[in-house]
């Protein structure tokens, strides 16, 4: 471990460390400051991602160029950022109106420059120049899950990347939780090894925004840790004042009779209903799905020759895109205040109380998620709670976590609420006692009557 990072009590990552212990793993509610439309950000993030990794325009091998043909697609689908590698398709996802992310090196997702290579230097100095000042230009990609001790050289290309340009970031996308230590590049205690990553991430890279990408689906069944990596970097935003997303499996990418059981399995259509809907309740201001499409990756959206697949799942996340652009809008200027579940506990979350302010019945019994094996959340709900700027209760957002069966529910409320239209985006009164249908991994977010 790099000595800059030895614990100290009075420093800023132990604070932060307590904190985030505090909150993510015994599932406190605690009144920590959410993104505010006041955050502290040099780079303002603009509206709401919804982008994917690994499709048209991409890095690295095994991606089509973006064309026309794929931009009409994307756009139909509801996608509002594309990537790129040329100037050429940065010039026609402009005429498109997407935001484009744009490959600091085009033949790879995790280029390792060397700074004091003049012949690099070179390179990557006429590569930003020439696309710096072009209007759809929205982030430079970086690299993709490094172990912590790769943070200095990369944060050195960042900083070098952003005196050429200081008004475009670089992206860096995170390890989940379930990275084991030597590939995280961090030693410790488990339960902390994770959010050391997360804390000297922070520090080194000094990043403009947080994400990371967290397969829950597997053969065998879902993983335990998929709201813990929630609550881990939706903490770490708040700390930083930057906005995070979510990285989705879309897909399976293991050959099938190859696969263990602990493999990724295809997600149904409902699978990545609740997966939108779960990390829009947690206030994500973004989220890409793995894979758009990619060779030898299984039940994608879409083909690499652009043939949609035919399990309905680019006409789901088509309608989950724009529904999941409606409610981070909605939470975007509020404050996270915590997140409940009632039936199977996942971590990350708290046990169903009083500070949920909502009554759903049936109640489902209160059960610990056996977190020594993959599990299911069935007839379980999960409630999250935001607070306006004064403090006080504003917005809840009710997702169905049982992906595989519709549920109706009665739910009272201290204060008549509104019920939020993802589609419309337009808001209707529905009082303080009534019944309302999820479909299977739905959410409906709801505010307090004005």
């Amino acid at each position: 471990m790099n000595n800059n990072f030895a614990m100290n009590p009075e420093s800023k990552i132990d604070n932060r460390l307590c904190r985030a212990v505090a909150v993510c793993l015994s599932g406190v509610l605690a009144p920590v400051c959410g993104l505010s439309a006041d955050a502290p950000s040099v780079w303002n993030p603009g509206d709401t991602v919804t982008t994917y990794w690994s499709g048209p325009g991409c890095s690295g091998k095994n991606h089509p160029p973006l064309t026309e043909k794929w931009l009409n697609l994307l756009k139909e689908g509801g996608f509002n950022t594309v990537w790129a590698t040329t100037p050429e398709e940065l010039d026609l996802a402009g005429k498109y109106g997407m935001r484009v992310i744009y490959a600091l090196k085009p033949d790879s997702m995790r280029p390792k420059f060397d700074l004091d290579d003049p012949e690099q230097v070179a390179y990557l100095t006429e590569r930003v120049n020439v696309v710096k000042d072009h209007p759809a230009l929205y982030v430079y990609q970086h690299y993709d899950e490094a172990p912590s001790t790769m943070f200095p050289k990369l944060a050195r290309v960042r900083e070098f990347v952003e005196t050429l340009d200081p008004k475009h970031p670089c992206w860096h996308n995170l390890l989940p939780t379930y990275a084991p230590a030597k590939l995280l590049g961090i030693e410790g205690e488990p339960d902390r090894i994770y959010l050391e990553y997360l804390v000297q991430f922070c520090e080194v890279y000094r990043p403009k925004f947080l994400t990371y990408d967290h397969y829950q689906f597997s053969i065998h069944g879902d993983r335990w840790d998929y709201f813990l990596n929630l609550a881990m970097m939706r903490r770490m935003a708040a700390s930083e004042g930057v906005v995070f997303w979510n990285g989705l499996q879309a897909c399976q990418w293991v050959v099938k009779d190859r696969a263990s059981p602990k493999a990724p399995r295809i997600p149904t259509p409902e699978e990545m209903r609740y997966l939108v809907y779960s990390t829009a309740a947690y206030g994500a201001q973004g989220l890409y799905y793995y894979v758009f499409c990619r060779v030898n990756h299984t039940g994608a959206m879409c083909e690499p020759d652009g043939t949609i697949n035919p399990d309905g799942k680019f006409a789901e996340v088509s309608k989950l895109n724009r529904a999941f652009v409606a409610i981070a809008r909605e939470l975007r200027p509020l404050t996270f205040r915590g997140a409940f579940m009632q039936g199977r506990r996942a971590p990350g979350t708290t046990p169903y109380c009083a500070q949920a302010l909502l009554k759903l019945s049936p109640e489902t019994p209160y059960s610990e998620l056996d977190t020594a094996k993959m599990d299911e959340l069935d007839d379980t709900t999960l409630v999250t709670r935001f607070d306006d700027a004064a403090g006080r209760p504003s917005h809840l957002m009710v997702v169905n976590c049982d992906y595989r069966k519709d549920r109706s529910l009665h739910i009272g409320a201290p204060a008549p609420l509104e019920r939020f239209d993802d589609a419309t985006g337009t808001w209707t009164q529905v009082g303080a006692s009534f019944d309302q249908s999820f479909v299977r991994g739905g959410g409906i977010l709801f505010r307090f009557a004005r």
